[in-house]
């Protein structure tokens, strides 16, 4: 599960105040502008932020890019103006993993920053399972593969050494080596 972290960038101290209220979350940070945001991004690492979406609308959106240039798994909910649709769907193009109309409606911010720790869950879950089922390294299937060859041919040439190096097609010195690397005893 990743930590209940939220950054809320916003330059309006009493908005910001507000939505740490209402989000229930672990941890909370308050950045003023964009530089401080990056800044506590990088301290922090939090999995959800929330960034205001208005005007000047390049700038805001400029922010949100360099927030996800910075950590492409964090989940940024942006908080648009009601009457600017063009601004939620210029901000989910650009990466936004939710919209929020402001004024803010409480229980559809705190909905949509749940989705967002849900979706950061289920993507470090997935990670984790890619991890897990990542094949292993060539060398422990070839050694693999040269161990059961070579106990498949001592089994056909019924122990003898000679023929087992016949059938595996290398010298006698060899397969003592090879005997020997893997831990095969004739006793």
């Amino acid at each position: 599960m990743v930590p209940r972290i939220l950054l809320i960038v916003d330059d309006t101290p009493a908005l910001a105040a507000r939505l740490r209220d209402a989000v229930p979350v672990s941890h909370a940070y308050l950045a003023e502008d964009r530089d401080s945001g990056l800044d506590l991004l990088r301290r922090h690492k939090p999995p959800v932020i929330l960034l205001p979406i208005g005007e000047p609308e390049t700038d805001a959106l400029a922010t949100l890019s360099r927030l996800l240039a910075e950590a492409p798994s964090t989940k940024i909910v942006a908080l648009t103006p009601a009457d600017r649709r063009i601004l939620a769907v210029r901000a989910v193009a650009r990466g936004a993993h939710d919209v929020c109309s402001t004024p803010l409606d409480v229980e559809e911010l705190v909905a949509a920053v749940r989705r967002a720790f849900q979706r950061a869950d289920l993507e470090q879950e997935g990670r984790r399972l890619v991890d897990q089922d990542a094949p292993p390294p060539l060398r422990v299937l070839r050694d693999d593969m040269e161990r059961r060859a070579m106990l498949d041919a001592l089994a056909r040439a019924g122990g003898n050494l000679s023929a087992t190096a016949r059938l595996l097609g290398v010298s006698r010195p060899t397969l003592y080596a090879l005997m020997k690397q893997h831990g095969v005893r004739t006793e």
